[in-house]
């Protein structure tokens, strides 16, 4: 499954298109230049000078690279850190970095605009499940080679069918890892402890926890508090789904038929995309957050599923210097009815666009993504290292000082229980931003459909996203 052959001969016009940029076809194709540069085989490392009777190497020509990275604040404090300590030591070299914010909305586009107008960065971010379709359409170079000749394994763990088939397509290798993603439950202790209740545990039950997030929730008085905070959003939604034992399409990679409309999926959505806000009103609902309110950050939800980017916003050394803490820690998501409990896990990280750079390319992607260079990235941002031996040595004591978390092996077990969403030539983005969301999630988020109404739309209106494709593809 990972490995294999798809189609090669989508137009630029359709990679735009299944890209959800459509509006760009006609700049790109029309763009002079817009084709990128092949990349060149990855040269063997010159050695270095025998003797110091040798004459000197000539200086190194100035080379500049643009790197299209994530804006997270805390991302754009490890960029800066990155960045200038590489040009300290490779003075030669200047790196401009452009963050920005919000993947889905800005990033892609963003990017997708540089590609079009024929300047696409040396460098970019990309999530374990996006930087496919820009492969496919020959806007990325692989680094096999380079890896190869590096011996720069440690990303790439044998047997991680998550890193696996978030970093090599068609058989190659496409995305370093900077980090290791996936999600569990964040819980505040604070109204835990003013109400009693034992903090969750590793092992708590669906019924548990939604019997833990009715006790705790209370929105009579003006300081609301919600069990539980929800998502919205069906990304964030896919640990419920898998929890079940089913899943949203018949394959994970490459999928031909959605499938959504199963019993268990719909069942599971109704509690957590409509029941949570409507009926148990456990969660506060889009109009409760509105202005950043009724938030785990603000000290109104107990409970929270996310990632290790979210630990910077409730407890960092800075936060406990100004008394705005939110002491938190993290068990594994509750269980369902799948005993092996899947949960969401990719790799993430950067790519490298086909230029007449992408040699000093690599040498920067893989000092970011090196021991020392990872361990600054994860230090400053919290996420996961892209190395086992990371994490375990480093990673899980760092969180501990320095964000408080006390579990953090609970990261570690639901990264081997992990699962891709679901990647392929349609990103999972579009299929979010025009089927999944219009049609389904906000219905149900709003009230107005129930998880049995709006699936079937779903399967269909996917379904046709995914025939197109596959037609289009040959």
């Amino acid at each position: 499954m990972v490995d294999k052959k798809l189609p090669s001969n989508l137009t630029r016009r359709q990679f735009l298109i299944l890209s959800g940029q459509g509006a760009l076809a006609l700049a790109f194709l029309s763009a002079c230049g817009a084709q990128p540069t092949a990349a060149p085989e990855a040269p063997a490392k010159k050695e270095e000078a025998a003797s110091s009777g040798e004459q000197a190497a000539p200086a190194k020509a100035p080379v500049e690279l643009e790197f299209l990275a994530w804006g997270d604040p805390a991302d754009i404090e490890a960029w800066d850190k990155l960045s200038k300590l590489y040009m300290e030591r490779n003075p030669n070299v200047t790196i401009k970095v452009t963050s920005v914010a919000d993947p889905n909305a800005n990033f892609y586009p963003k990017l997708q605009t540089a590609i079009a107008g024929g300047t696409p960065p040396n460098i970019s971010s990309f999530q374990g499940w996006e930087w496919q379709i820009y492969a496919d359409n020959g806007v990325l170079a692989p680094i096999d080679d380079y890896i190869k000749r590096d011996n720069f394994t440690a990303p790439y763990p044998e047997g991680v069918s998550s890193i696996e088939v978030s970093t090599r397509r068609n058989g190659k290798r496409y995305l370093i890892p900077l980090q290791l993603g996936t999600m569990v439950l964040f819980y505040a202790k604070k109204p835990f402890d003013e109400a009693g209740i034992p903090y969750p545990t590793d092992d708590m039950t669906l019924e548990e926890f939604l019997d833990i997030a009715q006790k705790l929730t209370n929105t009579s008085g003006d300081n609301k508090m919600f069990g539980y905070q929800a998502n919205g959003s069906w990304f964030r939604d896919i640990q419920w789904i898998r929890s079940t034992g089913k899943q949203e399409f018949d394959e994970l990679v490459d999928p031909k038929k959605a499938q959504f409309n199963q019993s268990e999926i719909v069942e599971i959505l109704q509690l957590v995309a409509y029941d949570v806000y409507h009926k148990l009103k456990i969660s506060p609902t889009p109009a409760d957050l509105e202005g950043g309110a009724n938030t785990i950050e603000t000290g109104n939800a107990a409970m929270k599923y996310e990632g290790p980017w979210f630990f910077g916003r409730l407890n960092s050394p800075e936060l406990r210097e100004q008394g705005k803490q939110i002491e938190f820690d993290v068990v594994l998501m509750p269980k369902v009815t799948d005993p092996d409990r899947p949960h969401r896990g990719w790799a993430e990280g950067i790519a490298l666009p086909k230029s007449d750079k992408v040699d000093e390319a690599w040498d920067f992607a893989h000092f970011m993504a090196s021991e020392e260079g990872d361990k600054i990235y994860s230090e400053t941002t919290g996420r996961i290292p892209n190395s086992f031996d990371l994490i375990e040595s480093f990673w899980i004591p760092t969180i501990k000082e320095r964000f408080g978390v006390e579990n953090g092996k609970a990261f570690i077990e639901a990264f081997k229980r992990s699962e891709v969403d679901v990647i392929g030539g349609i990103p999972r983005s579009k299929m979010w931003s025009e089927v999944v969301k219009p049609v389904g999630y906000d219905p149900m988020l709003g009230g107005s459909a129930t998880a049995a109404e709006v699936l079937p739309k779903v399967d269909e209106e996917l379904q046709k996203l995914l025939d197109d494709y596959w037609a289009s593809a040959g």
